[in-house]
């Protein structure tokens, strides 16, 4: 049993961790007995959804966080926080569509990773409860995912150097202002929050 004194490893010391190799009782999964120290999984599909899709975005933010503490180490973490963030972005889409979407004819989108459909079917359920971009937020979030489409068509580019057949995966960019990204997506944030309170409210009025 941990004394539940042992001060929690932070983030830098995870990252520098002194050279360790595999012992004989080694379990990658299990309980502690000290709760303090076990993450909750969710095991009801709702409340893991949105567990994941903050999760996802929150893994980003804390790399980009480091980065900003060591600028070096922004080479190596540039892939998971891409990939994080369009993560966060693929499950909020399917979220929404699958929240809200069936109420106005459209059914949720689980076979796809193309953040392209997503962000049309989901332009679609904002177009059947009535709603107007009066403030031109939808478009410029739009353009967002779509950027995010083109950058990275299947999910794929930032996971792998290379696809199925051994050829080098082309990225679209050679250098990429982490600190900007994470910002946009404090925004994109912002707007998918907003979007669910928004329907949430416009799916109750409806008879």
């Amino acid at each position: 049993m941990t004394d539940e004194t042992t001060e929690k490893p932070d983030f830098q010391s995870l990252l520098r961790t002194d050279f360790r190799w595999p012992t004989e009782g080694d379990v990658p999964f299990r309980q502690s007995d000290n709760w303090g120290q076990n993450a909750y999984i969710d095991q009801v599909g709702h409340g893991r959804m949105v567990m994941m899709m903050t999760g996802y975005k929150t893994a980003a933010d804390l790399m980009v966080a480091h980065v900003a503490r060591d600028r070096h180490e922004g080479d190596t973490l540039v892939f998971p926080v891409v990939f994080n963030y369009r993560q966060f972005i693929e499950l909020s889409l399917k979220y929404l569509i699958a929240t809200y979407g069936q109420t106005v004819g459209i059914p949720a989108n689980w076979n796809t990773h193309d953040l392209k459909v997503l962000w049309e079917t989901f332009s679609q359920v904002l177009e059947r409860y009535g709603h107007e971009d009066a403030e031109g937020a939808d478009r410029i979030v739009g353009e967002i995912v779509l950027e995010f489409a083109r950058v990275d068509p299947r999910s794929f580019s930032y996971r792998y150097p290379v696809d199925t057949k051994g050829e080098l995966v082309a990225l679209a960019h050679q250098e990429i202002d982490l600190h900007q990204l994470a910002d946009v997506m404090h925004g994109l944030d912002g707007y998918f929050s907003g979007c669910d309170g928004y329907l949430d409210d416009l799916q109750g009025a409806l008879p």
